[in-house]
């Protein structure tokens, strides 16, 4: 029987790591491209077999050598990808449904931060897209999980989880207007996710439609990221250097 490929983990890491490039703008994260590809083939061929409980010696092996570069690179921010990942494969193993596959994605999404630390200083607008960006992986994923006609998942689960995260997290936007724009669509589709998909031919397409929406959140906040990075938009994150900035302009001016 011909392996299915995990398209998705490929997807989600490449964003992922593309929106590190973005939010540390210096050429050293490309050090780590081969890393990178490495992970999405582990999960790629270990995907399935932790869902299924089949972890053998070689993909445990396999594993070990995605971390050890951690061990020369180390950020206290890779303790969260490391967590949840750790907790997706327990929860497989204790026959936990859903949660396994819900992490699972979220530990992908979660590196994006570990990896801007390795470039230099990690700021408020990196914090801020990277709590967009795992909480809307997670409901994202929670939202396809209830569509799927088999999965026994209210959609007042999606809205709740999706309404927790606006009142914890959502402040954030509101520093960096484009976030807020980020979050309108998201908004509109799990507040009202519709029916459950009728069978199982219909989720080739609800993967098509969510693969083309988590594009164009993406984007938003890799635009965002170039923004406030790249045009000087930093009132919030570097307020000293903003604030030297407008007094030497004052200064110029004057003399002027």
């Amino acid at each position: 029987m011909q392996r299915t490929r995990n398209h998705g983990a490929y997807f989600m890491l490449l964003l992922t790591y593309i929106l590190a490039l973005a939010g540390s703008l210096k050429p050293f994260l490309l050090v780590i491209a081969p890393l990178v590809a490495l992970h999405a083939v582990t999960v790629d061929l270990t995907y399935s077999k932790m869902l299924a409980r089949k972890l053998g010696k070689t993909d445990l092996a396999l594993m070990i050598i995605n971390a050890i570069p951690y061990l020369f690179l180390f950020r206290p921010y890779f303790l969260i990808p490391a967590t949840i990942f750790l907790l997706s494969i327990i929860l497989s193993y204790a026959k936990v449904n859903v949660l396994p596959q819900i992490l699972g994605t979220l530990g992908l999404s979660s590196l994006m931060l570990p990896w801007i630390s390795l470039a230099g200083t990690v700021t408020i607008l990196d914090i801020s897209v990277y709590v967009v960006w795992c909480a809307y992986t997670v409901v994202e994923a929670l939202y396809v999980e209830y569509k799927l006609p088999f999965r026994k998942i209210g959609a007042n689960v999606v809205r709740g989880t999706w309404a927790i995260f606006l009142l914890v997290g959502g402040a954030f936007s509101f520093l960096f207007p484009p976030l807020a724009l980020s979050l309108i669509e998201p908004s509109i589709r799990f507040f009202k996710p519709g029916e459950k998909l009728r069978s199982a031919s219909e989720i080739r397409e609800l993967g098509k439609r969510g693969s083309k929406r988590t594009i164009a959140l993406f984007a938003l906040l890799a635009f965002t990221l170039i923004l406030y990075h790249i045009f000087g938009v930093l009132g919030v994150i570097m307020p000293s250097v903003v604030g030297s900035f407008t007094v030497t302009q004052a200064t110029y001016g004057h003399l002027a």
